[in-house]
């Protein structure tokens, strides 16, 4: 991942859009700033689990067990990881598309992990929440927005909408 996406990444985390639940919360974040580290990425806000609990977020991904960040060779996750068709982490996306005057909202499945693949599952969610194909940043504001409120000049609606004196 470049630089650029990351902290593209980063900049929609910090900005509320991605919910994580419980499971994952904590050893996401951890993961993410020690990337952002190891990148020499410089920033003026770390992430805190409050930015990875977005009350309307546009990514969502959850466990359905407790993963253990620290310990995934142990015996105890490595018995629930054996059967290959269990895959308790799931990435979902809601996708906007402008239609009239009223955006509509669908959620995907981005993908689903097995508990031992928890690293392809944080490499999923950076890759989506980079993808200017799902989030871009309006040229006016600089705020990373969902590509569906962004409009073909690159504005969002908040900006468009002061730019025409719409109260």
């Amino acid at each position: 991942m470049t630089t650029k996406q990351l902290t593209q990444a980063y900049g929609v985390m910090l900005q509320g859009l991605v919910s994580l639940d419980d499971n994952l919360r904590q050893g996401v974040l951890v993961y993410i700033e020690s990337l952002m580290l190891e990148q020499g990425i410089k920033r003026e806000k770390y992430l805190s689990l409050d930015d990875l609990n977005g009350h309307y977020p546009y990514v969502c991904m959850g466990s359905y067990m407790p993963i253990d960040f620290f310990n995934v060779d142990s015996p105890c996750s490595m018995a629930a990881c054996n059967d290959q068709s269990f895959k308790p982490i799931s990435l979902k996306l809601c996708t906007v598309i402008q239609n009239e005057h009223k955006p509509v909202h669908r959620w995907h499945t981005v993908g689903t992990f097995r508990c031992d693949d928890i690293v392809g599952a944080i490499d999923a969610l950076l890759e989506t929440l980079s993808n200017d194909g799902f989030f871009k940043q309006c040229v006016t504001c600089n705020t990373i927005r969902p590509a569906g409120y962004l409009g073909h000049d690159q504005v969002c609606n908040c900006c468009s909408d002061e730019l025409l004196g719409v109260a």
